[in-house]
Formats: C-alpha cells, sequence, structure tokens
C-alpha cells in the first residue's frame, strides 16, 4: 500500500545531517517495518466488507448468566426481533449493502446480520451508520450518558431531520430463581423490556427526554412554537406517537 508520509520519512533520513552512522538507520528501518502492519491494519479495518466482519460469534454457544444457559434454555428472547428481516445497511465510509438479513439484540446492543447460517455481529459497531430492516431504521450514535460522561449505542430512529427522535431499546435477563417454600421458582428469562426516547440536534449527543420540561429545552430554537403546539394538542412526554408528531413540527419549522 503506498503512503506518502512513509516515503517522506525516508527522504528525511537521506537528507539529514543528524544522522550519522548506519546504525541509525538500521535503528529506523526496523521501527518503519513495525509500525507499516499496523498503519495498514488500521486504514483496512473500517473498509472491510460486511462478510469479512473481524468480529462473529454463534448464539446458541453464547452463555448467560451465573448458570451459563444457552438461549434455548431461556424465557424469552433478548432480540426486538427473532427472525432476521432482509435490509439496507450504510456504513459511515458512504458503502451501501442491500438484501443483509439483520435483527437488533437489545441485551447486548447489538445490531447482527446472518452469513451462512450463522449470527454475526457488526464489529466494530460505528461501523454502521444506518440499518433499515422491516419497518425499524437504526442508527449508532453518541448520547449524554451522565452530566459529564457520553456513551454510544444503537439507536432506534423515530423521526428524522435537523432534530432526531430517538428511541433506546434494553431488556434484562434474570437468572433462575432459587426454588423457595410454597413459591414457584421462576425460571432464566428476559424480561422488563424496556424504551427510552432520546432529542438529537444535529451531531451533537442525543439528550435522555424524561418530562415535559427537558423535552422543551432540548429544542435549539422555535421553543415558544413547540410549547404552544404541545399544549395546544395535549401532548405528554411519556407518549411515543406524540413525541414523533412534536419533532416532526419542529422540523417542519426549519
Amino acid at each position: 500500500m503506498y503512503n506518502p508520509s512513509i516515503f517522506s520519512i525516508f527522504r528525511q533520513v537521506k537528507q539529514s545531517s543528524n544522522l550519522k552512522s548506519m546504525k541509525q538507520i538500521q535503528r529506523l528501518t526496523i521501527i518503519l517495518l513495525v509500525i507499516l502492519p499496523m498503519i495498514g491494519k488500521s486504514q483496512n479495518i473500517i473498509l472491510k466488507t460486511i462478510d469479512d466482519v473481524r468480529f462473529s460469534k454463534m448464539i446458541n454457544g453464547e452463555h448467560f448468566g451465573l448458570q451459563e444457559l444457552t438461549l434455548k434454555d431461556i424465557q424469552g428472547s433478548p432480540y426486538l426481533n427473532d427472525e432476521f428481516e432482509k435490509g439496507t445497511v450504510i456504513t459511515t465510509q458512504g458503502e451501501k449493502y442491500v438484501d443483509i438479513p439483520l435483527r437488533y439484540d437489545q441485551y447486548q446492543d447489538e445490531m447482527e446480520f446472518e452469513k451462512e447460517g450463522k449470527a454475526m455481529a457488526f464489529s466494530p459497531k460505528s461501523v454502521v451508520k444506518r440499518a433499515e430492516f422491516g419497518n425499524r431504521i437504526f442508527t449508532y450514535t453518541t448520547y449524554q450518558f451522565t452530566d459529564n460522561k457520553t456513551k454510544q449505542g444503537y439507536f432506534e430512529i423515530l423521526a428524522d431531520g435537523n432534530v432526531r427522535l430517538l428511541s433506546q431499546h434494553t431488556i434484562k435477563f434474570f437468572d433462575k430463581e432459587k426454588e423457595k417454600p410454597y413459591v414457584d421458582p421462576k425460571p432464566a428469562r428476559f424480561d422488563w423490556p424496556l424504551e427510552v426516547f432520546y432529542i438529537q440536534v444535529g451531531a451533537f449527543p442525543a439528550q435522555h427526554i424524561s418530562k415535559k420540561k427537558n423535552l422543551l429545552e432540548a429544542f435549539p430554537k422555535h421553543q415558544k412554537e413547540v410549547a404552544d403546539y404541545y399544549k395546544a394538542n395535549k401532548l405528554s412526554s411519556k407518549s411515543k406517537d406524540d413525541l414523533i408528531k412534536l419533532v416532526n413540527y419542529y422540523n417542519s419549522l426549519n
């Protein structure tokens, strides 16, 4: 692979008056031989196609909880959609792949695709800019985790535009309960699916929406118009449909 930065280093070695011995040149050559493969690898990881993604796993072979159970031993499902659905993936490099079998693991926050009957996960996760399958659209983006910390994760896009309404899907795993007198033990299970809403302005980290006040403050402009629309239409910050209406209304003002 041609890399102009490497050739410029060799030119500097040849021209420099400070390198007075062959030992110094040999040391630099050894360093270059070490870093060249690293440079090539770092440039190629993001460019690999979906079929060559560097991380894969067999879902049925993965263990959960203290009892090392597989999915077939657990009640419920970690997936938002159990079956793979053909969809489209657009990478951060602008590459587009169509008719890719996709599904979302809301327990491990992974977007999976199917290859030769095996479930595989995109890695790094950040390679996925947009994934469309069924009637859902997902993106991998940054969100505000605490007041001074951010994280990244997959979000479903519910409304798109200058401001986006995003949904974060999660589910909990519970180990099998121990037997108790007069009480039937609950099996190992996935339960408590939760959908949490976020507002994202441009490329800024998405902000969690928990109540009316921080919802209205999340919009960068037209806050009076948004507040009036919210009140006139008797919207709720807890309702997905109402939030979609509000964000679509805001985007129509710009």
